[in-house]
């Protein structure tokens, strides 16, 4: 009996994930034949306009764009130039958003502000903040250690008619660590009293709250530290004051026994540049506080 071999013929074609980025460059983005800066120019992206990533050349460069040294690659796209026309071209990668990013940051605050909402952090003394309209995820406290992933998208700017600005958007959220306000509320197990006159909004004074727990969670204040310790009942005052012709909330601190309440320190916050200070009764003046 003769044995018929059958050959199969597997054929593998290797086919590129497409990505869809955005133009960084404000100027715009050259589109060239070839992946070579000695190549002819065939039109050019608009800033923020989307392109799609077709190829990959693994062939690498460095640019020097306002004294920055900018990294990159060759990356063969296709898009609608200024010309409103498709294209087809080389272009350097280092003037485009990158897909997805991640990074473990310091949480700060939630900023609502703005025409879009913000989480704001820190990396070692660099400031980051996200557009965080899609995160629901309120629970981070000041320090905690967040993963954060996110991607360079646009938003619009309002007033501005269709103007579009590219930032940073949220994708999802992790702690990874408790910073101290977190764990000083799970020792604590109390909340901070506060008393004011005036008719504050109820967010305004959520924020207040916020800024004086930070302040007691890092305050280098011995009276303080032993009330935290003793797990007595911390409480604040809140008024405004006019100082040297500026307006500051002033916020005093303390906790009441027998019916008395004792003040032990003052602070003064501007509300329209975010500072606050520890007020120095002896010397009466202002030293600003790093929060």
């Amino acid at each position: 009996m003769k044995k018929i071999l059958f050959l199969l013929f597997i054929q593998v074609t290797s086919i590129y994930a497409q990505t869809e980025l955005l133009v960084l460059a404000k100027s715009g983005l050259n589109v060239r034949i070839n992946s070579d800066l000695q190549s002819d120019k065939i039109g050019k992206f608009i800033y923020a306009e989307k392109v799609e990533v077709l190829k990959k050349t693994n062939k690498f460069l460095n640019i020097t764009d306002n004294g920055k040294i900018i990294k990159g690659e060759w990356y063969k796209v296709k898009g609608k130039s200024e010309s409103n026309k498709i294209i087809t071209g080389y272009v350097f990668s280092g003037f485009l958003t990158k897909p997805k990013q991640k990074d473990i940051f310091e949480f700060i605050n939630y900023d609502d502000n703005f025409d879009y909402s913000l989480l704001n952090t820190k990396k070692g003394d660099t400031l980051y903040s996200f557009i965080n309209d899609n995160n629901d995820d309120r629970s981070y406290l000041r320090g905690d250690s967040i993963e954060i992933e996110w991607k360079e998208d646009l938003i619009y700017i309002a007033g501005d008619g269709d103007t579009k600005e590219i930032d940073d958007w949220i994708i999802s959220t992790k702690k990874i660590k408790d910073g101290k306000v977190s764990d000083f509320r799970k020792n604590y197990n109390k909340e901070i009293k506060y008393y004011y006159t005036k008719n504050y909004a109820q967010s305004f004074l959520n924020d207040i709250y916020l800024i004086v727990e930070n302040y007691i969670v890092n305050s280098k204040n011995e009276l303080i530290k032993n009330l935290i310790k003793e797990k007595k009942q911390l409480e604040f005052s809140i008024e405004d004051r006019k100082r040297n012709d500026l307006d500051y909330l002033v916020l005093g601190i303390g906790h009441s026994f027998e019916h008395k309440t004792s003040t032990i320190q003052w602070l003064y916050y501007n509300n329209d540049t975010g500072r606050l200070y520890e007020y120095d009764l002896p010397n009466d003046k202002l030293i600003e506080h790093k929060y």
